[in-house]
């Protein structure tokens, strides 16, 4: 008796409804905006993206604010989840704006 294979698509069907959100608008001058980048260390390829961002921003005169997650995965010195949590509420507060997450 042959064996039956069923392979699955790791593709993530469409949704029903396309977003609308479209890009944020940021309805005054980028001079003086205190831009909050997050990042993760586990995206070693992402650094290149927040160095570019950081030098963009800079150059329009907004003051970027690069808030690291974590260095590793491993690492025993790691944060816990109330020091993490507590760090983040900070570092908004000293922003005006933030681009965080997987969409960012």
């Amino acid at each position: 008796m042959a064996a039956t294979w069923t392979i699955l698509s790791p593709v993530a069907p469409r949704p029903v409804e396309e977003a609308t959100g479209g890009a944020l608008q940021v309805n005054r001058p980028l001079a003086g905006l205190r831009v909050g980048l997050e990042v993760d260390y586990a995206w070693i390829s992402y650094l290149t993206v927040i160095d570019e961002w950081e030098q963009l921003l800079k150059a329009d005169g907004a003051v970027p604010s690069t808030f690291w997650i974590e260095r590793s995965r491993d690492d025993t010195s790691r944060r816990t989840e109330a020091e993490l949590r507590s760090d983040i509420e900070e570092w908004s507060r000293l922003i005006d704006c933030g681009v965080v997450g997987l969409g960012n």
